[in-house]
């Protein structure tokens, strides 16, 4: 699937675009593959070996393609692709066709009738084009070309006057109104013993990640993240989870001090809920902070496809803050999100001058993240929900999966502050920013 950016979508908010270029020189071809963990840097194949016969040989990796500049015969041909990274992928030929996604260790065939010429070839997950999973296909006759070459200026294949314009365009958009909205307070029932009773249904869905762009999702209650749930400490608490999914499900608490049988694990602390069941989760809350709750059950395509929420427990020792912000960070599927969107379309946090900003980060994704907000420091207050007997000040903050920092901004500089992920494959490429970007609004 291609992506199809809505020339309507304009904001209503205007970035000094000239002067955001410098702020935000990432510098694509400076990325450090050390941010990908472990992985080492994919063999470099020479155009035209993999083409020995009508069985083309292609890897996809996080976040690459291997070979970059991939060489076929004109006719028939047969791609098998082997996905070696850590997260779904799949192979599109674009305006040809396209294997399903390939899961991690996968392998999939694609059998094609193509023309001699030349062909763009991504991986159409959101964000995935842009982090460097993009490859030229060429098809008969000279087969020599360099794999990114399309006689435009460096390693894009455009001119930098095209790259200028596209990373303009992109950002003109900011912030892009989309369909859906992710972690919306979810308000409780009150039961005649004080209980607070929360109800979610687990379903497939369809989600606008950004303009013009429709990815398959699951999602509680409709939206991606799930809604909010938000408690007081001591409170008892009835959270009844329905599945409309075409697969078992189960809910996990995390972060959560409960009861062994309402911990959400298939098989150890429960029986999966299968499709059309429901199971309601009993608990006090006994520990307070910033938690989140998820699928257990086949986390790995559940979680980033969507089943996943914020559940915030006050505690009487929390700082005053005039913004209380909750940024869920996410990746897989559906891109590399922030709330369930990708730049444009993601939200700005707009403060007054010397506002005191709260930011509950959770990572609820497959990779880390480590955050960075342009201009004004972040002092870490709590991890993992427990506040820090002494906090600290920092530039950038490492956010694994699975866990949560709290921080506080104070926000005492006037204008458009830049805020990413700074793994660079994870927020722009060549033709502009994506996926995990926002910014810090102070006016």
């Amino acid at each position: 699937m291609a992506k199809v950016m809505s020339d309507g979508a304009r904001s209503r908010l205007v970035w000094p675009v000239a002067g955001f270029f410098v702020v935000i020189a990432f510098g694509v071809g400076l990325i450090s593959m050390a941010a990908f963990g472990d992985r080492t840097d994919p063999p470099t194949t020479a155009a035209g070996d993999t083409a020995s016969s009508d069985v083309v040989e292609v890897k996809l990796g996080d976040l690459f393609i291997d070979p970059d500049g991939i060489s076929a015969p004109a006719g028939p041909v047969t791609f098998k692709v082997e996905n070696t990274g850590g997260i779904d992928h799949n192979f599109v030929i674009e305006g040809v066709d396209s294997t399903e996604m390939i899961s991690p260790a996968g392998t999939e065939e694609l059998s094609v009738d193509l023309q001699e010429g030349s062909y763009t070839v991504i991986c159409a997950v959101p964000g995935h084009a842009d982090g460097g999973m993009k490859a030229t296909l060429t098809v008969g006759g000279d087969s020599e070309a360099s794999g990114n070459d399309s006689g435009g200026g460096g390693m894009s294949g455009m001119t930098a006057q095209e790259m200028l314009e596209h990373d303009a365009k992109r950002t003109a958009q900011f912030p892009a109104e989309t369909k859906g909205k992710g972690g919306l307070p979810l308000e409780p029932e009150i039961l005649s013993d004080g209980t607070k009773r929360f109800e979610l249904t687990a379903d497939e869905i369809e989600w606008e990640t950004e303009p013009g762009v429709v990815m398959k999702g699951m999602a509680y209650n409709g939206m991606i993240p799930g809604p909010q749930i938000n408690l007081d400490l001591g409170d008892k608490v009835e959270v009844k989870l329905t599945n409309e999914l075409d697969q078992p499900t189960v809910l996990h608490l995390h972060g959560m001090i409960l009861p062994n049988g309402m911990d959400g694990v298939a098989g150890i602390t429960q029986n999966a809920i299968m499709p059309g069941e429901s199971f309601t989760y009993k608990f006090t809350a006994r520990n307070s902070g910033t938690n989140m709750y998820h699928s257990h059950f086949n986390a790995a395509e559940q979680v980033p496809g969507g089943l996943l929420g914020a559940l915030i427990i006050s505690d009487p020792r929390d700082p005053a803050v005039d913004i209380d912000y909750t940024m869920v960070l996410n990746d897989g599927p559906l891109g590399f999100t922030i709330n369930g969107k990708g730049f444009p379309a993601t939200e700005p946090i707009v403060a007054g001058k010397d506002q005191l900003v709260r930011i509950r980060y959770m990572n609820e994704g497959l990779q880390v993240h480590p955050m960075h907000l342009h201009g004004i420091p972040q002092k870490v207050i709590a991890k993992d929900g427990y506040i820090l007997k002494t906090p600290y000040m920092a530039d950038t903050l490492l956010v694994a999966p699975g866990e949560r920092y709290d921080v506080l901004v104070k926000a005492t500089e006037l204008g458009t502050w830049a805020y990413h992920c700074h793994i660079l494959s994870h927020v722009e490429g060549p033709d502009g920013m994506f996926g995990m970007v926002t910014a810090m609004i102070v006016q």
